[in-house]
């Protein structure tokens, strides 16, 4: 079945709040079509986190233009090895070719793209999970030549760029959102991180620094296991009118946060995004799924 796409890739043009808002993002559509890279390079950049950079011919027109963007990456069967995966519809088409057998995937940001001797290439910081699944599996035994099928972004939307600061939620597995968020609005943005990470964290500041570039990301760290203590910890670094927050990571435990950005502290719907990136004892969570189904956006 080919899903193609009937509308051609555009200037950024506004989403939401007007241009003239601190919260505006800019955005547009990208080329959507299904890319097959190879793996150049595997690095352990944390102690949960592994960087693995692909390229090919067919990543020459990648682009990835917001930190919240997100591609599907398409794993080989771990038992078979077989990589099933869709095609591109077409040289230069929009649209993808999908496969008639089942599929392994899931999603990831695109965390950075850049051009090397060996062509366009794309980093993918991939979470080590404890109990790992086929992506975080396959990423731990990953080596040079191995290939994965990349689709996507369809979109992009950037970082508000007049925002005068930014609160960034997450635990490990946004992380690499959560940097791209700190890298892209401007130098002169206070950065807030609330990151939720096991241990005693240590090596959070470092990754957040080396991955986006900047020092002066002020970080706040909470232990895994209070599941109500985003409300207060947000609450004590603050959000006021002039404060984009971006929050993700494990669904139920958002929740209560989107709750109280919503009802209690009523923030306009353009100065807050939330994304579910998985959920507890379910397998592959649409990120599109409403994080609260009892109210969903």
């Amino acid at each position: 079945m080919t899903d193609a796409s009937t509308t051609p890739a555009a200037a950024p043009r506004s989403q939401g709040p007007d241009a003239a808002s601190p919260f505006f993002r800019a955005g547009g559509r990208n080329r959507f079509t299904a890319r097959r890279g190879r793996v150049i390079a595997v690095e352990q950049v944390a102690p949960v986190l592994l960087r693995v950079r692909l390229t090919g011919p067919d990543f020459a027109d990648f682009s990835s233009g917001g930190p919240a963007d997100h591609v599907k990456v398409f794993f080989p069967d771990p038992g078979s090895g077989e990589l099933v995966a869709p095609t591109a519809a077409g040289p230069g088409e929009d649209g993808i070719v999908r496969p008639d057998g089942p599929t392994l995937a899931r999603d990831f940001t695109p965390l950075r793209v850049t051009r090397t001797t060996d062509g366009v290439a794309l980093d993918i910081d991939f979470y080590l999970h404890p109990s790992p699944g086929p992506a975080s599996g396959w990423a731990s035994r990953a080596q040079a030549g191995d290939e994965l099928v990349v689709v996507g972004p369809r979109g992009s939307r950037g970082a508000p760029q007049g925002a005068a600061r930014l609160v960034l939620v997450c635990d490990e597995t946004a992380l690499p959102s959560a940097t791209r968020w700190a890298a892209e609005v401007p130098a002169t943005t206070t950065v807030d991180l609330i990151a939720v990470t096991a241990g005693d964290g240590s090596w959070v500041a470092e990754y957040v620094s080396s991955t986006s570039g900047r020092d002066d990301v002020r970080m706040h760290l909470l232990p895994p296991d209070d599941p109500d203590a985003l409300v207060p910890a947000v609450d004590a670094v603050g959000v006021d009118p002039a404060t984009f927050l971006f929050a993700a990571g494990e669904a139920s435990t958002l929740i209560p946060l989107r709750r109280h950005l919503k009802r209690t502290l009523a923030l306009p719907a353009e100065q807050v995004s939330v994304n579910g990136y998985w959920k507890r004892g379910t397998a592959a969570f649409d990120h599109h799924a409403p994080i609260d189904p009892s109210d969903p956006d």
